[in-house]
């Protein structure tokens, strides 16, 4: 039995999402303990220049591949695959130095154009950032498709050490708010110089190499990534981060209160959420072609329920009593707005690692759809807030999330194939005692803390 079990976490799919997990928590574990100093070397004010910077990072990053990272593991051939890795790389270069030209030689103009004169000094860095995440988007794909979790997971570890590192010591230092964005900067993809030296070592198995004469031809195979998931993925990250830009343009500090909140809830169930998409990407196309993706989709999907909503619902419930005490008091409104997140980021946990689905059955044009809907949603309700008598933009942020993860969470089910009947076995998860005991204590300690 033991041996059993070994020979499914060694290569099962347990074993990839524990591998990943371990790695993505180790690393989300390492910035975390460095939250308490980081707050106390860096004023609220540099967190809100923080989520300004991140946001226009993680938005040109997450189209820096033009999508193309997505085909890596999912086309039949490695030699095809290592092409889509070539394109996908050659594009993120092309793309940094086209957005470093305006960071390098009008920052002034930028930065009043972003609203936020103060981030001018530091645009160089975004250009830098851009390049970095990319990579490392297009080396853990090809990772991805090796099946090599464990390298993965090494990289997720070491870059956060790295930004830690970089961060703390700047602060110390006094180079505040350069330290805080250099030691993000790391902590997104300083891991893809050793997932390239892993690449280069295990080179495709159907005879070596990127066959440059062919990119052409492997591009136009694949150019419905560049061609509607690269929109598709523009406007899901716009409608996550043209918020956060409206908040710090018009709330002030409420833009650093939320990014505080976001990185102790939002981040690890995120990183973590990404761990299982990626192993989930790994074995739904052969689910997918046995005629069983439903059946496999919704068992997933039942167990993120199980583990995510009572860790869930316990951090929310502690957040306002805890935030001040480990973050000081200056933060004490971090904790009253994790308490918010809660509702979101349970739907966003049980929906977002499957959302591959759609790329996986061809329903990239569903998919554009459904995050044009999002960005309506999040936008629309964030300036809703902020023109109203409530003027409560995060609080709108978080209502027009929630709207927007149950539209995934119909999209998912109707790409996986689900049926009506299905529903009630996911839904039996709020049964479970796991779930039920969690929602218990969180009660119990939200009103008598």
């Amino acid at each position: 039995m033991m041996a059993d079990l070994r020979q499914r976490l060694r290569g099962g799919f347990l074993g990839d999402v524990l591998k990943l997990s371990f790695g993505t928590l180790a690393g989300r574990l390492i910035a975390l303990a460095a939250l308490p100093l980081s707050t106390r070397l860096y004023a609220p004010e540099d967190f809100v220049l923080l989520a300004v910077f991140l946001a226009l990072v993680n938005t040109l990053a997450v189209v820096a591949c033009l999508r193309l990272e997505i085909a890596i593991p999912i086309v039949e051939t490695d030699a095809e695959a290592a092409d889509l890795l070539a394109l996908a790389l050659l594009v993120t270069a092309g793309l940094a130095i086209v957005i470093g030209v305006p960071a390098l030689l009008i920052p002034d103009r930028v930065a009043q154009w972003l609203g936020n004169p103060a981030i001018a000094p530091f645009l160089w860095l975004v250009p830098l950032g851009v390049a970095m995440a990319g990579s490392y988007s297009a080396l853990q794909y090809w990772t991805t498709r090796a099946r090599r979790f464990g390298d993965i997971a090494r990289t997720r570890v070491g870059q956060a050490l790295a930004g830690v590192t970089a961060m703390l010591a700047l602060g110390w230092l006094g180079f505040a708010p350069f330290g805080l964005l250099v030691g993000n900067v790391l902590n997104i993809g300083a891991g893809g110089i050793s997932l390239a030296v892993r690449a280069l070592r295990h080179p495709p198995a159907a005879n070596g190499g990127i066959r440059f004469r062919d990119l052409g031809k492997t591009l136009h195979r694949n150019r419905r990534y560049p061609l509607l998931s690269t929109p598709e993925a523009l406007l899901n990250i716009v409608g996550v981060q043209a918020p956060v830009l409206l908040i710090a343009a018009y709330a002030g500090t409420e833009a650093g209160y939320l990014f505080l909140a976001m990185q102790v809830m939002a981040a690890p169930m995120a990183l973590l959420g990404s761990s299982i998409a990626q192993v989930y990407l790994s074995r739904a196309p052969q689910e997918f072609r046995a005629g069983s993706l439903a059946p496999f989709t919704l068992g997933i999907m039942r167990r993120l329920l199980v583990v995510g909503v009572g860790p869930l619902l316990l951090a929310g419930a502690v957040a306002p009593h805890v935030f001040p005490w480990l973050f000081g008091p200056s933060w004490a409104r971090s904790g009253e707005i994790m308490a918010w997140l809660v509702p979101w980021m349970a739907l966003q946990f049980i929906t977002s690692p499957v959302s591959m689905v759609m790329y996986v059955t061809g329903r990239q044009r569903a998919m554009l759809a459904l995050t044009a809907i999002g960005l309506v949603q999040r936008v629309g309700a964030v300036a809703i807030a902020l023109t109203g008598s409530l003027n409560a933009p995060v609080l709108g942020f978080v209502v027009g999330s929630i709207a927007y993860y149950l539209t995934v969470l119909g999209f998912v089910l109707v790409a996986a194939g689900a049926k009506p009947r299905d529903l009630p076995n996911l839904l039996k998860a709020f049964g479970d005692w796991r779930v039920i005991l969690a929602a218990t204590l969180a009660t119990v300690i939200y009103l008598t803390a």
